[in-house]
C-alpha cells in the first residue's frame, strides 16, 4: 500500500513511522490488531478508497501513473492488481484493485451547471 500510494499518487512515505504525506495531507497508517478484525462482518477484501475527482484529465493521469506503476513492478513481482474504467450516461469511474485486493474508486461526473 505504501509503494502505490508512493508511485502512483506521489505521496513522501516515511517507512519509520508508516505514514505518508503531500503537502498538508498526513495519513498515518496502522494494523487493527486481530481482535479488532472483522467487527461486522468485514475483512480486508472489504476496503475501498472513494475519491471524487475535477477532471476527466484527472482520471488519465491516474490511469499512466497506475501503468507506470505496474511497468516498474512487472519484472520483480507477479503482478495482481487490476485496473477497471467505466463509463455511464453520467459519470466515469477508474477502480483500481491493489495487490491486497483493495478497492480504490475514481469518480468523475460532470456538472450540468458548469
Amino acid at each position: 500500500m505504501m509503494d502505490f500510494l508512493s508511485d502512483v499518487f506521489e505521496f513522501d512515505v516515511d517507512c519509520v513511522s508508516d505514514s505518508v504525506q503531500r503537502g498538508p495531507l498526513f495519513l498515518k497508517l496502522f494494523e487493527l490488531g486481530t481482535d479488532n478484525i472483522n467487527i461486522q462482518g468485514n475483512n480486508n477484501n472489504a476496503v475501498v478508497f472513494s475519491f471524487k475527482v475535477k477532471s476527466e484529465l484527472e482520471l488519465k493521469e491516474i490511469i499512466s501513473k497506475y501503468n507506470f506503476f505496474l511497468y516498474r513492478k512487472s519484472n520483480s513481482h507477479n503482478i495482481a492488481e487490476k485496473i477497471e474504467l467505466l463509463q455511464t450516461e453520467t459519470k466515469k469511474v477508474l477502480t483500481i484493485s491493489d495487490i491486497d485486493q483493495r478497492l480504490w474508486r475514481f469518480e468523475f461526473e460532470p456538472r450540468a451547471d458548469l
